[in-house]
């Protein structure tokens, strides 16, 4: 019968511990109804519900400065804040959330929400260098590339343009018909000798060469004719051939 006393203690003891650990427990969920029952918590719902961030951020505000631990008014500043387009103190409220709420289910958004309120703060540096995303980056490599296609084909005119100029300024002049010579004949020496030539290149055809010399595509055909000995058609055209250009 002696350890009776010392029986009744321990349970008595046991039932103590019991009971703590259940009012611990629920103290964490209390501060939380508590929290969300306030009268400025509410109000800035509403204000936040009515688009009028300022006002709902002064209410959060409010309920941080009386309360420990308000997560959840972290949270709504935050929003709040970041609806002003002011990312640094949206960052200090998200990451106060993430502290007093590591593992809630809301805790994966709102790290999103951090993320977010970082690129704003980004794009709001004076001189910052442009970053686009994926979209942004693809658009570009596709513009870089049509402007050096272009930039290639621009030479390559200028380079034709070139050649062609200082073929004709060296094109011989035709000998003037002499006594005793056959005129048709001269006529037609004439015409090959003063005719200009004109070396084919890459990505050429009659139609841009006509137009190259003439100024116009309509011409392709004079240049296939006084070519039949070396182009039986425009297919067989190929860079590197000389073709004479007639007059």
């Amino acid at each position: 019968m002696g350890r009776l006393p010392h029986v009744i203690f321990c349970s008595l003891m046991g039932v103590a511990l019991m009971v703590s650990t259940g009012c611990d427990d629920g103290s964490s969920s209390n501060n939380r109804t508590l929290e969300l029952e306030d009268p400025e918590f509410r109000q800035g719902l509403l204000f936040e519900k009515q688009h009028e961030p300022r006002r709902a951020l002064e209410c959060f505000l409010k309920v941080i400065d009386s309360r420990k631990g308000a997560a959840e008014s972290h949270l709504e500043a935050g929003r709040m804040w970041l609806d002003l387009k002011d990312p640094l103190p949206a960052i200090y409220h998200f990451n106060q959330y993430i502290r007093l709420k590591p593992n809630s289910e809301q805790s994966l958004i709102v790290k999103q929400m951090i993320k977010t309120a970082e690129k704003l703060y980004a794009q709001q540096l004076p001189g910052r260098p442009f970053e686009p995303d994926e979209i942004g980056i693809a658009d570009q490599s596709e513009r870089v590339r049509k402007l050096q296609i272009d930039n290639d084909r621009l030479k390559r005119e200028v380079t034709e343009l070139s050649r062609a100029n200082k073929t004709v300024i060296n094109s011989p002049v035709a000998p003037m018909p002499t006594k005793g010579t056959d005129v048709k004949n001269q006529s037609t020496a004439a015409r090959a000798s003063s005719a200009t030539t004109y070396t084919v290149l890459q990505n050429d055809t009659l139609s841009s060469i006509s137009r190259k010399f003439f100024g116009t595509d309509k011409r392709s055909n004079d240049i296939l004719k006084a070519n039949s000995d070396k182009l039986k058609s425009p297919a067989a055209l190929r860079p590197g051939m000389v073709l004479t250009i007639p007059q």
